[in-house]
Parts: C-alpha cells; structure tokens; sequence
C-alpha cells in the first residue's frame, strides 16, 4: 500500500505519483546544478561567510576545497541518480529508484543535521534560529518528495510481486 496517492505540493502538482515523482526528478537535477555553482564559487574564493553556509565554519585552503568536493559529488551523483530514476520509472524498473532515494534521504539527514547544529550552536543569534527554521521548512518540503518517489517504489514493488495461489489441496 504506497503512502501517497498523488503529489500535491506548492512547486509540484500532480494527480499521481508517477509523473509527481518525474517532476521531482527534475527539482532534484534543478536543486543539484544551482547548489553545485554556488560551492563552486565558495570554493574558487567566493564570500562563504554567512552564518546559514554549511561551509560556514571551513578554511578556506584546506576543508572548503575538500568539504565542498565531498558536496559537489554527492549532488552529481544524485543528479545522474535522477535521470536514472525516470529511465526506472518509464521501464518500470524499481532498481533504479533505490539509488535515488537512499542519495535523497541522506541529503535529508544532513539537513536535520545542520539546522540541529545551527540551533545548538548559535541559537543566541536570531538570524541562526532563523535559518535553522528555514532549513527545518525545507527539509519537510524535501521529505515530502521523498515520499512521493517512495510510494511509486512501493507501486512497482506490488506490481512485480509474484501472485502466487495454490489451488490444490494437499
């Protein structure tokens, strides 16, 4: 029994979760191409200073270059994990969606991190408690997708699961 019937989300409107779960494949390569450009900046020496930046803390010669390659790779991946989720999800193929959604819920992860990290560490600052808020906001947003993506996976997983009835008695 999938969790949701339909995607309906305010950037994402649909009445099923199949052509909900494309249009959260491309969110994700959107999410994926601007978050890359902007740590592609911090790390070519951009301002990286604000208190909200993840790479807030980083040095920049050292564990920006890094942090930020570590970033740059996982957004890759899941970017290429979601054209391998639509070439899944039109071939019916739920090995493909598995990759997505365990890339997607780390990313997911790491937020509830980071907005923990924002509150514990700087909740004396309005503006931290502010942008853990947002965080917090976003990250349900993203938890939704998640479960969006889920529910067709958990569609395919019952229609290929074998339906297998003995009719005789032994």
């Amino acid at each position: 029994m999938p969790v949701l019937e339909s995607c309906w989300s305010p950037c994402i409107w649909s009445s099923d979760v199949k052509s909900g779960s494309k249009a959260v494949a491309m969110y994700t390569i959107a999410l994926s191409v601007v978050l890359i450009t902007f740590i592609s900046y911090q790390m070519a020496g951009g301002d990286s200073t604000q208190l909200w930046n993840p790479l807030f803390e980083a040095d920049v010669r050292v564990s920006l270059q890094v942090f930020g390659s570590i970033f740059i790779i996982i957004l890759l991946l899941l970017a290429i994990f979601s054209v391998l989720m639509v070439i899944g999800l039109n071939i019916w193929m739920r090995g493909f969606i598995l990759p997505w959604l365990m890339t997607f819920g780390l990313i997911i992860v790491f937020q509830l991190i980071f907005g923990l990290w924002l509150i514990g560490g700087y909740y004396i600052y309005l503006e931290a408690t502010f942008a853990a808020f947002l965080d917090f906001l976003w990250m349900a947003y993203n938890v939704y997708c998640w479960l969006c993506v889920f529910s067709q996976y958990q569609i395919i997983l019952e229609m290929q699961s074998p339906n297998i009835e003995i009719l005789i008695d032994y």
